[in-house]
């Protein structure tokens, strides 16, 4: 090999035959390897590039701060670690594990050929999840450069004290570090930094909400896509973080800390994070949450999002948001508990009134909960209730709060929203469960047909095991979400593929949205009747500020 070629492997981000697939990062050289998408797309894959120093030791529960250089080659064919997840229990969970991933079907230094970035980030709950889990392959077929990365969860990234001394939100702030990264680097790998789209699903998708109120995260990105899950819905907010905190750490080794946040920190910095790990599947709570924090530099959230969302003070990107037709639908394949939360309902119907909605000081939850039980049940027959109970739960943990987001952002900025109502056996878990009274797709399902998924012997890549109306769905989804990302516009031009729909804006007043079934249906108001009911039931009987909704 000539001097010349041996330079330019050193330097430039292709393969010149050097037998390594190399990029020059500022912080050292990455080796990649090669991928072929299912539709026989070759690109390159460089997995496992640290973004971040480990959050080890003293910087346990704080925010992360960037990597430190290396020397040598890096080899990035394989990401390794996984942050620690409150319901797994795995040999590849590591404090050390703030790694990222870059999906490219081109490398080149030719400015006029950059392409569209997506930044994945996954969902879990905030207490698990992995970049292992989301393949790039569909988006690399349409000219799409993908980063996805792993960021803290569960204690190791939400813990907070409720101070400054453990502030909260280390994985928001993992997710914004990687974010930076993206903007400094992804030139290198083909991609353009004014042209990336935040994605993701569930705690995913509250996450790309959360970067849309912050204004850490202000110019990094152009436009957002948010998948069953925001920042106001319910579960993606804990309201007395600093008790959570108190009682992990009992739940450690049955030690009573006092009420001191510096002795907490340094106790909790000083036991293994293993113990810590078992502890979080102990607390009172499920998992620490995302919080607002008080002032200071680094916080990435001090005020309510709701408020923040509904006031327009936000960063003021399109946005693609919507929901599944049935998101809690899962809980119908367990009738006995079914029929034991509806016999509690009945009982008490105190229980429905949503955590985020505090009463002013007229109405009692009891009374609040009994207009909540006559939505879904007073008219309901009786072969329908238990479906009805299903509604409850998909509205109260995750459409209501969605679609509200997505009304509220359209006052201020290009809103698309969409309800995924398609069911098909490309929907691995979304077609095993239905009951009467409720519609079929279960949270996340529409995952399936915009991701490569893989799980055992399930590989929604392999068409041939799918019907035809389910290979016609995903390339329907993976067109309309590519568009998103490339012109900010779903539907820019009539299509074939796309019946030739137009997907309107949300306009306040007019909420427009696409039904994705068999066929792309243009519709009003999503879950109106119930929609409608709850924005009464905010209205009427809520005192503000809401945090969520």
């Amino acid at each position: 090999m000539n001097t010349t070629i041996q330079l330019l492997c050193l330097i430039v981000s292709i393969d010149l035959g050097c037998g390594q697939l190399l990029v020059s990062l500022p912080e050292g050289l990455v080796q990649g390897r090669e991928d072929v998408s299912p539709g026989n797309r070759t690109f390159h894959a460089f997995q496992g590039i640290p973004f971040a120093t480990p959050p080890l030791g003293s910087l346990r529960f704080k925010a992360p701060l960037p990597a430190e250089k290396w020397s040598g080659i890096l080899n990035a064919t394989r990401l390794e670690n996984i942050c620690y997840q409150v319901t797994l229990d795995s040999d590849d969970e590591s404090e050390d594990c703030l790694y990222l991933n870059v999906f490219t079907p081109v490398l080149t230094d030719k400015t006029s050929s950059k392409l569209p970035v997506i930044f994945w980030i996954y969902g879990g709950g905030f207490s698990h999840g992995s970049a292992k889990n989301t393949g790039p392959d569909f988006f690399i077929e349409q000219d799409i450069v993908m980063v996805s990365f792993n960021y803290r969860v569960g204690p190791f990234g939400f813990l907070s004290t409720g101070d400054n001394v453990i502030p909260g939100n280390a994985g928001l702030k993992d997710q914004l570090l990687a974010l930076e990264w993206t903007n400094r680097n992804i030139h290198l790998f083909g991609g353009d930094p004014t042209k990336i789209t935040l994605m993701g699903g569930s705690a995913g998708g509250a996450s790309v909400g959360f970067h849309i109120l912050s204004k850490r995260s202000s110019g990094l990105f152009r436009a957002g896509s948010a998948h069953s899950g925001s920042p106001i819905s319910v579960w993606a907010y804990l309201a007395d973080a600093r008790t959570h905190a108190f009682d992990l750490a009992y739940r450690v080794e049955g030690m009573r800390i006092a009420d001191d946040s510096d002795l907490l920190a340094d106790y909790l910095r000083n036991v293994s994070a293993k113990s810590i790990d078992v502890a979080s599947t102990k607390t009172d709570e499920k998992t620490a949450l995302p919080t607002v924090e008080k002032e200071s530099d680094d916080a990435f959230l001090t005020d309510e999002m709701y408020e923040l969302l509904n006031s327009g003070d936000f960063n003021r990107v399109p946005l693609l948001i919507g929901t599944v037709s049935e998101e809690e639908i899962h809980i119908a394949a367990n009738l006995d508990d079914l029929n034991n939360r509806l016999a509690v309902i009945e009982k008490d119907p105190s229980g429905l009134v949503p955590s985020g909605l505090t009463l002013s000081t007229n109405y009692t939850r009891s009374e609040v909960g009994e207009e909540i039980r006559n939505l879904y049940l007073a008219d309901s027959e009786a072969d329908e209730e238990l479906g009805h109970v299903v509604r409850y739960y998909s509205h109260n943990q995750f459409s209501r709060a969605v679609i509200r987001h997505g009304e509220m952002q359209a006052a201020h900025t290009p809103v698309y929203f969409y309800k995924f109502s398609y069911v098909g056996p490309m929907g691995y878990t979304s077609s095993n469960v239905s009951i009467k009274g409720a519609e079929q797709i279960d949270h996340s399902g529409e995952k399936y047909y915009i991701s490569k998924v893989t799980s055992g012997e399930y590989d929604n890549s392999d068409f041939s095991k799918f019907p035809a109306s389910d290979v016609l769905t995903l390339r329907r989804m993976v067109s309309m979400w590519s568009n998103f990302v490339k012109y900010l516009n779903p539907t820019p031009e009539p299509s074939d593929l796309l019946q030739n729909v137009t997907w309107p804006l949300v306009v306040p007043g007019e909420y427009q949205y696409l039904d994705i079934d068999e066929d792309l249906v243009v519709r009003s108001i999503p879950k109106q009747k119930y929609y409608l009911a709850w924005k009464d039931i905010f209205d009427k009987y809520g005192a503000r500020p809401f945090l969520t909704y």
